[in-house]
């Protein structure tokens, strides 16, 4: 029942126009770059949804030995079918199979049909399933969708499967995550186009990348992939090694069976597990994960913290040697001949001990000459030293900036400041680098493509006519919002200003900015 190769149950806008489409049907259109959105997809949902698309067209390429991604829906079902030769009616790619001991889609079977028993939790609605921990008191409610569609259950069960953590005693989370608190981001170049774009430059990177993802990780040519399709009771003894896995497998992390009531209406049942699926806790989720920065020096995968992608985090994660970069963030060899600017897109959910701390999206236009850096660690290693003074200039601005609103706030003494004017501070700290933040890579990588000679000029520009200036604003927009008696206000805007200008211009400031033919009268 609800067969996704046949039947079209996942809605999509194509031309402006809103249809239903297989999953076949899916492919073809996202080959022609002709899809504009999934309506059901939730923001969290989106690189679990791509990476399932990407992972999966990949293989089934692989399988049947073909070198260019198709466009023809027939050609797709015939792919993706390949991958499940073994179950004439599809079984794999139904959302409903009544017997458990064959598989459904991204739900594992059992080994026997007495294990229905161990399925007692029910889930009524897809919300209820999916990985956002929610609640009555949330401002995220629990278990609202009442009215679903079937691809709202399709989109939550792959994106619980994929990238789910430890959710309790019984509830493991995914192979592909530094520990159960951990999290899946995804780092990955993207072309002009749209969401089929995507798809298809990193189904076609995957396969560029195949050979050297064996020789990295210890995968198997043909080896297991797509999880959902074996036998799982749960137990340890069933749980698979890293050496039986194909370097692109499809995970499943929690039993669940969906069914429907007695009005077609589809509801789902769950049970526990005494082990996690693939036995990788020693590989801290370094499990080849073609979008995943991996921590060389803790050898451990990126778990995003809260606060999301800040400038400072994702230059570290782009050009410091202590990370190893993503497969699909290599430009693949028809990007290296072209100079189309493409996008960095970054993606994630951070996760805590038993909530949700926040769902996290950036894109960054990438120049030519930046591209072609991030395949060699030298040039990269250049983008990085540019980018690190960039941030300990601002770190600079910054904290001169914090003791001249500290400095006004205690009334013009710098002497008074106590814990509460430092505190008082913070929000106008932010403040500046949000502003920093926003133009951050653009700006970066006008001085990295730029000839060298030029490069002093360029970030010395920034530095007065942008941090510098927006420092200035936002000391004066702090003078006229924080508390100050009258009859001490001139007298404490003087001495912060004075403070501010001051330090910018001594040793410990930038007093390179601030040249006889630089200088200006900013007063």
């Amino acid at each position: 029942m609800f067969n996704i190769i046949t039947e079209g149950l996942v809605r999509m806008t194509v031309a402006d126009e809103g249809r239903s489409a297989s999953l076949p049907e899916v492919f073809a259109a996202l080959m022609r770059d002709e899809v504009k959105t999934f309506p059901a997809l939730r923001p969290h949902q989106r690189h679990a949804w791509h990476a399932f698309l990407v992972q999966l067209g990949a293989m089934a390429m692989v399988q049947a030995s073909v070198s260019e991604p198709p466009e023809n829906a027939t050609e797709w079902a015939d792919l993706i079918r390949g991958l499940t030769s073994d179950y004439s009616d599809d079984e794999p790619w139904q959302l409903v199979v009544e017997d458990i001991t064959k598989p459904a889609f991204m739900q594992p079977p059992a080994s026997s049909k007495d294990k229905e028993k161990e399925f007692k939790n029910t889930v009524t609605t897809p919300d209820e399933l999916d990985m956002l921990v929610t609640a009555k008191d949330h401002d995220l409610k629990a278990a609202v969708a009442k009215r679903a569609s079937v691809d709202d259950w399709i989109f939550a069960l792959i994106t619980l499967q994929t990238m789910e953590g430890f959710g309790g005693a019984g509830n493991y989370g995914i192979s592909r995550m530094n520990g159960g608190l951990g999290s899946r981001p995804a780092f990955s170049l993207v072309p002009e186009g749209g969401p089929g774009a995507h798809v298809k430059r990193d189904i076609v990177a995957l396969l560029e990348h195949r050979s050297a993802m064996l020789d990295t990780y210890p995968m198997t040519d043909n080896g297991a992939a797509l999880l959902w399709t074996l036998p799982w009771d749960g137990t340890s003894v069933q749980a698979l090694l890293v050496s039986q896995l194909d370097p692109f497998y499809i995970e499943v992390c929690r039993r669940i069976r969906l069914g429907s009531d007695a009005n077609g209406e589809v509801q789902g049942i769950r049970a526990s597990s005494k082990a996690a699926r693939v036995k990788s806790k020693e590989m801290k989720g370094r499990m080849g994960d073609p979008w995943t920065p991996v921590d060389l020096k803790g050898e451990k995968s990126l778990t995003l913290a809260t606060g999301g992608f800040t400038y400072k985090r994702v230059a570290d994660y782009l050009t410091s040697p202590d990370w190893e970069r993503p497969t699909l963030l290599r430009p693949t060899h028809a990007e290296q001949g072209s100079a189309e600017t493409m996008q960095l897109v970054a993606r994630a959910m951070v996760r805590g001990q038993g909530k949700t701390e926040g769902y996290y999206e950036r894109t960054i236009p990438i120049k030519r000459k930046t591209k072609m850096a991030l395949l060699h660690r030298a040039r990269t290693q250049d983008l990085g030293d540019i980018a690190q003074a960039r941030i300990e200039r601002v770190g600079t601005v910054q904290r001169i900036l914090s003791h001249a609103i500290q400095t006004f706030a205690a009334r013009g003494d710098s002497d008074k400041i106590s814990p509460e004017h430092r505190k008082l501070s913070r929000p106008w700290l932010n403040q500046l680098d949000a502003i920093v933040d926003a133009r951050f890579f653009d700006d970066l990588q006008t001085e990295f493509e730029a000839d060298e000679s030029a490069r002093g000029s360029i970030q010395n520009e920034w530095l007065l006519n942008v941090v510098v200036a927006a420092a200035r604003r936002i000391l004066h927009a702090a003078e006229d919002a924080l508390s100050c008696p009258a009859i001490q206000r001139y007298r404490a805007r003087v001495a912060a200003e004075g403070l501010f200008e001051g330090r910018l211009r001594g040793n410990q400031g930038l007093p390179f900015l601030f040249t006889e033919e630089g200088d200006e009268d900013d007063s």
